[in-house]
């Protein structure tokens, strides 16, 4: 009973979210700092979702710990215009200082981090999803997290890998208590991951294998980097999935890498015969 009334109530939270936001009050008056060395938020998006994407920048401005800077990381073979194609909805963001970039190729799901992480080396470089309203705690805890383990990816969720059952992602659970550096989380982009300074960029940019391998899971590939260049993931404790934006859903990579064809294990398997994963796990 309990999960039932947990699943209605965010049904009915996630139906009624843009009509709630904006009835809260405004916050047109905030700006960001711009800050090349501070907080970087990064997320893509592409036609499917871009006229409801100023809610996921609402949820980011209303953060107990806004970032310095947002980067709207888009393409230019599905923004041909450039910022003509962009709808009026997110005019006021741009106003607050969200930049928006619009790169010469497309690596689909890999363009949250690509652009950021090579432009903001010194950052703190967190990447969100355009599908979601964050909590308004989601940055605090990962920088909260980042101060325990500097060196280590934190995210508020992760998935833990079973050894057992190492190509079989299904049977991964997910964390629910707070976990330091490890080779067997995986983060879980969705929920926000903070990458800190100082990451091998120059694998996790390797965006021709990227492209190759896992077309449709950069949560794995980044992981795979992560394992092979002795990087471990942190977790927090419990958090509650973000609300998602249901009207963005018509087009979604979760569903379809968790889905009959087994995306992700595919890819993961590719992974595994590239960086020899099973390997540094045994």
């Amino acid at each position: 009973m309990r999960k039932f009334l947990s699943n209605l109530a965010r049904a009915v939270a996630e139906v009624s979210l843009p009509l709630w936001i904006r009835r809260k009050p405004s916050l047109e008056g905030v700006k960001l700092s711009g800050d090349e060395r501070g907080v970087v938020v990064s997320l893509t998006s592409f036609p499917a979702r871009i006229r409801k994407v100023w809610i996921t920048l609402e949820s980011l401005f209303r953060q107990t710990r806004r970032p310095d800077r947002i980067v709207l990381t888009l393409t230019e073979d599905e923004f041909p215009g450039g910022i003509n194609d962009l709808p009026e909805s997110l005019a006021p963001y741009l106003a607050r200082g969200v930049e928006v970039v619009f790169l010469p190729y497309n690596l689909k799901c890999h363009n949250k981090y690509c652009h950021s992480l090579a432009a903001f080396p010194d950052a703190v470089v967190i990447t969100v999803d355009d599908d979601c309203y964050y909590r308004s705690d989601t940055i605090e805890r990962l920088l909260a997290l980042h101060r325990k383990y500097p060196g280590a990816v934190c995210c508020n969720i992760a998935a833990v890998i079973d050894p057992s059952h190492f190509h079989e992602y299904s049977f991964w659970k997910k964390s629910s208590e707070e976990s330091g550096p490890s080779n067997l989380n995986v983060a879980l982009g969705f929920a926000g991951v903070l990458y800190p300074s100082g990451l091998p960029l120059d694998r996790i940019l390797d965006r021709e294998t990227a492209a190759r391998l896992v077309p449709t899971a950069d949560d794995l590939w980044l992981k795979a980097v992560e394992m092979a260049s002795g990087i471990g993931v942190a977790c927090g404790g419990f958090f509650p999935k973000p609300l998602t934006i249901k009207s963005s859903q018509v087009v979604s990579l979760r569903s379809k890498n968790k889905g009959p064809e087994n995306r992700n294990d595919l890819q993961w398997s590719a992974l595994d015969e590239y960086f020899g994963l099973s390997k540094i796990i045994s």
